[in-house]
């Protein structure tokens, strides 16, 4: 029982569990998971039944806290909150079951039919009310939005939903790799996606914005299709003030939205309470005492917002500025004008149903804006000290085994002196044997401790030993400059002794293949370094540009030492490549943290941007 929809066993494991109810079948999917409606087998009452994913009630911590949560919220006796009848907690099953409510949610009616200003308030009265309860008895919300505001038969609302977060994350906030909220990421308060301590003033945040939203038809941010995107804008940006996307409504009323919108909790509504008797008192204002019948959406269970609803005194809540000094109107014009939505009713977030535990991680790993500098430092000195190896080498440098004095010429050099001997890489290489028992010689060049090239050739005997020309190592266009040679001696095809010694070639080392190899090296792996790095500046912070990165920069510290080579002439040891490689790759590790960081502030930025294009008239 998760992302599909029930089958008649799943739907038969519920009866099993709920045998006092009559379980009729499945009548919504949400992203909570399913939901089921019943009726009790003595009562006759209608129930809903709703049950957290298998995948999240498999975890015994989730079981805890669903078995804790059920009680505190069986324990909110308030018109404005649904009941919680039962719980059936056991094995992988978590069930709730409550009053079933067929009026439908605010969401559905405001997309047919819209709300005028005075409706939308009402509806923010009575949701304020029921989160009030719920805050006395210790439990918040955590996701008040539209869908989660029912009709009852008799059209009184009442939230639902409550504590479905805490008993999947507990005190964290969570989202998927990629960014998606749990949830629903328009109404998210700041303090939420920043992963810091929640207070019912969070609550008020995601109230304040459903009014706003009610109130004007659009959301306090700019919808965006990057999800990450919307949760910087939440965590640190502005909200747009409701009088500019909405100057019809009453100046008093947007000013208590936009103070329920304040980013920091501090200077929010502290409570529920504070913020409907704040919304209530510039009602009665604005439409007279006699403003709330009319609406048909009643206010319950609140004495002191419906107090300052109908211009009454309350002993509770902060004065709003608009108290006035002459007894109110009784009634005075009421808004007529309806509300639709002028963009999407609610931007979905990923849902409980379609993931699984192991998927989810807290906000602020996703949405921290960590400074760039510290990496950008490491991915600099990292820098340097790849070129300082390149350079200067690391490790032994390349073995030479040097025969005895005046007994191997190259070139007519004593091969014992140790100094580079000069060869022309066009020509065949003289050389001269004597005192050892071989009848043939090869030379080849050693590469990064490879013998390369080289063909056996006979030597003839003389009257000061034996001598041959033998071909050049390798072509002047493959190799070339400050090389290793290796002089391997043979008698009858079986090796007698192997010399290593420096040579220095008389055709230059730029036209060869190693330098152009080395330059076309260069060239891919920094474009490859660079559209990597530019991904993640913009923001797409996926694992193949980091890793793209890392390889890249890698690539890059080789090809600086192939240029060494070219350039300088210093021969490197394997030792020297590796180094360098390892160095690269921490530098380019380095780089993608700092890109990252950068793309996500890129993030942030764009959506301020926009936020204040939007603004524009």
């Amino acid at each position: 029982m998760s992302v599909r929809d029930l089958t008649g066993e799943d739907t038969d494991r519920v009866r099993a569990a709920l045998p006092g109810y009559v379980i009729d079948g499945q009548v919504g999917r949400g992203g909570c998971g399913v939901v089921l409606a019943g009726t009790h087998r003595g009562l006759g009452r209608r129930v809903a039944i709703k049950q957290i994913p298998p995948q999240f009630a498999h975890d015994a911590q989730v079981r805890r806290r669903f078995v804790g949560e059920a009680r505190l919220m069986a324990a909110i006796d308030h018109p404005h909150v649904v009941p919680v009848y039962d719980f059936i907690e056991r094995a992988d099953l978590c069930l709730l079951v409550m009053e079933y409510l067929p009026g439908g949610t605010v969401e559905s009616r405001f997309a047919t039919d819209g709300f005028d200003a005075a409706a939308a308030v009402a509806v923010a009265l009575s949701c304020a009310a029921g989160l009030e309860a719920a805050h006395r008895h210790g439990i918040l919300h955590r996701d008040v939005k539209p869908s989660n505001l029912m009709f009852s038969r008799r059209g009184a609302l009442k939230l639902t939903d409550f504590g479905i977060a805490k008993i999947v994350g507990g005190d964290e906030t969570l989202v998927t790799r990629a960014g998606e909220i749990i949830g629903t990421p328009s109404y998210i308060a700041p303090e939420q996606v920043r992963g810091q301590q929640l207070s019912p003033a969070t609550d008020v945040y995601a109230l304040s914005t459903m009014l706003y939203q009610l109130l004007s038809g659009v959301l306090p941010f700019p919808p965006d299709s990057d999800q990450l995107a919307m949760l910087f804008a939440h965590a640190y940006g502005e909200p747009a003030p409701l009088l500019d996307v909405a100057p019809g409504v009453p100046e008093p009323i947007a000013d208590v939205v936009m103070r329920g919108l304040t980013p920091d909790p501090d200077h929010r509504f502290a409570t529920a309470e504070s913020f409907g008797i704040a919304l209530a008192a510039p009602a009665a204002l604005c439409w007279g005492v006699n403003w709330l019948p009319p609406v048909g959406i009643p206010v319950i269970g609140a004495d002191t917002i419906v107090a300052a609803a109908t211009g009454g005194r309350w002993s509770q809540g902060p004065q709003t500025g608009y108290v006035p000094r002459d007894p109110l109107p009784v009634r005075r014009s009421m808004p007529t004008a309806r509300m639709l939505p002028r963009e999407p009713v609610a931007r979905t977030g990923a849902r409980l149903v379609d993931v699984e535990r192991a998927d989810l991680i807290p906000v602020q790993r996703v949405v921290h804006l960590s400074s760039p500098r510290v990496p950008l430092l490491v991915a600099g000195v990292l820098a340097m000290l790849t070129v300082g190896v390149a350079v200067l080498g690391l490790g032994p440098g390349p073995n030479r085994d040097l025969p005895a004095l005046d007994t191997i010429r190259v070139g007519g050099v004593d091969v014992a002196a140790g100094e580079p001997i000069e060869i022309d890489l066009s020509r065949p290489v003289p050389i001269s044997v004597t005192g050892t028992d071989a009848d043939a010689a090869t030379l080849a060049v050693v590469v990064l401790g490879t013998a390369t090239g080289g063909t056996a050739t006979p030597l003839s005997a003389g009257p000061s030993g034996a001598s041959a020309e033998v071909p050049a190592p390798v072509h002047r266009y493959v190799i070339a400059g400050d090389l290793t040679a290796r002089l391997t001696l043979s008698r009858a095809g079986i090796e007698t002794a192997t010399y290593d010694f420096g040579v220095r070639t008389t055709q230059s080392p730029y036209p060869t293949a190693a330098a152009v190899g080395t330059l076309l090296l260069a060239l891919f792996a920094g474009a490859y370094a660079e559209s990597n790095a530019r991904a993640l500046r913009a923001g797409g912070a996926r694992f193949a540009a980091a890793v793209g990165l890392t390889l890249s920069c890698a690539l890059l510290a080789v090809a600086a030492v192939g240029a060494v080579w070219v350039l300088l002439g210093s021969e490197p040891a394997r030792t020297t490549v590796i180094g360098c490689a390892v160095l690269g790759a921490a530098t380019g590790s380095a780089a993608a943290v700092a890109c990252r960081r950068l793309g996500r502030r890129r993030r942030y930025l764009r959506i301020t941007r926009l936020r204040d294009l939007l603004r524009e008239p």
